[in-house]
């Protein structure tokens, strides 16, 4: 466990490599190699929270954990999502693709009180104490959030949290449709299970779509699943 005098200069650290920092590049690739905060570190990425539920890369240094120009969604599993979500550190282990060694995984939210505005993920090839205080974390999400913000880069809320779309509004002609929509089958091919004009699904597929906090078909199938509505193996 990190005794108070080495997490202050933890905290110290990191805020001045905030401070120091002109870019979202510059962050990452100076994490990634200080003498501390970047022990045992090969990858550093900075994702940023978008209007339409998913995260996307906005930086990165040395080997990424998501797939570069990927977005990822909000209602997906992983711990990028999850730290997103719930606004806590998460941490986990995965294997390399290229050498098949374990990789220690670290996502760091970006966050106000009130929302997530983005997510730092550390790639390390060995399991690093990184038991923080309650108090600690606020501080850390917090100057990340602050940090982003003296960027330029906007703060979004996430489209679940401020839209009026509510999942308990939907109809079962509604749950129907996307029990369809996550089996991957087309407004035209789910119109004639239905025996509905296309016409119609179309104008139910946004309804869902509001109703979900989503912008596509995807998003929407990854919502339903995180929220119990079709069964997983649809998709």
């Amino acid at each position: 466990m990190p005794t108070t005098s080495e997490r202050s200069s933890a905290m110290h650290d990191l805020a001045e490599l905030f401070l120091a920092s002109k870019t979202a590049s510059d962050f990452c690739r100076s994490i990634a190699m200080h003498s501390k905060l970047g022990i045992s570190t090969i990858g550093s990425e900075l994702l940023v929270v978008n209007q339409d539920a998913t995260l996307r890369t906005l930086a990165y240094f040395g080997k990424p954990l998501s797939i570069i120009g990927q977005p990822v969604s909000l209602w997906e599993v992983g711990l990028i999502a999850e730290a997103a979500r719930t606004s806590t550190l998460t941490k986990g282990m995965a294997k390399d693709p290229d050498t098949n060694e374990d990789v220690f995984i670290y996502c760091y939210p970006c966050a106000t009180p009130s929302q997530t505005t983005g997510i730092f993920v550390l790639l390390k090839d060995a399991e690093v104490d990184v038991e923080l205080s309650e108090v600690d974390q606020k501080t850390m999400m917090l100057m990340g959030a602050l940090w982003l913000e003296t960027m330029g880069i906007p703060i979004f809320k996430d489209q679940a949290a401020s839209s009026d779309g509510d999942p308990s509004d939907l109809t079962s002609r509604q749950l129907e449709i996307l029990q369809r929509i996550a089996a991957g089958k087309t407004n035209a091919q789910i119109a004639l299970e239905q025996i509905l004009s296309e016409s119609t699904i179309r104008q139910e597929t946004v309804r869902i779509y509001h109703s979900l906090s989503v912008g596509g078909r995807v998003e929407a199938t990854k919502r339903a699943i995180h929220l119990g509505l079709v069964d997983r193996v649809a998709v």
